[in-house]
């Protein structure tokens, strides 16, 4: 082998390595975008879920209806265990809204869908009375980072 025709096998075997490099690197965006999109639909499935076992347990059960119905009326008008399934009842939109808040905080839900959730939340804690979300909040662990969202979402003093 001449000199020459090993200097040309050298260039066209490094062109060929910058190709598959560049192929690869393709690759791998393309997945990590597949896999983007797969955690978006996982999330906001289970939020569909939480929003759905809501609308479930009213429609399944007329005395969850009467105590929703005296609940975000006057819950002192409620014995301890009809507060207790009121309560349980309200946290479960807190906990959906904590859950998508906290996959956004760790980066696997993208903030233009969480937006979206977020407006969806804020206007469904936005009908319910005065009293439910310092209720929830007092009544949970939530995240400091997922009380001032909230807070500031619902306009809430601190």
């Amino acid at each position: 082998m001449t000199n020459r025709s090993l200097t040309t096998w050298v260039a066209v075997a490094e062109i060929i390595s910058a190709v598959a490099v560049v192929l690869s690197l393709i690759y791998v965006g393309l997945e990590i975008r597949q896999t983007t999109l797969e955690s978006d639909a996982d999330i906001q499935a289970e939020l569909l879920t939480y929003t759905l076992q809501r609308r479930i347990l009213v429609i399944e059960n007329e005395g969850l209806s009467r105590i929703l119905t005296t609940g975000y009326g006057d819950p002192s008008k409620l014995t301890a265990e009809e507060l207790l399934r009121f309560q349980y009842y309200v946290d479960l939109l807190f906990i959906a809204w904590e859950r998508a808040h906290l996959a956004r905080q760790a980066g696997v839900f993208s903030q233009e869908i969480y937006d979206d959730w977020k407006d969806w939340f804020t206007s469904v804690a936005m009908r319910d009375p005065a009293f439910v979300w310092p209720m929830v909040r007092d009544s949970q662990s939530f995240p400091e980072s997922f009380v001032e969202e909230v807070n500031e979402s619902l306009q809430k003093p601190r």
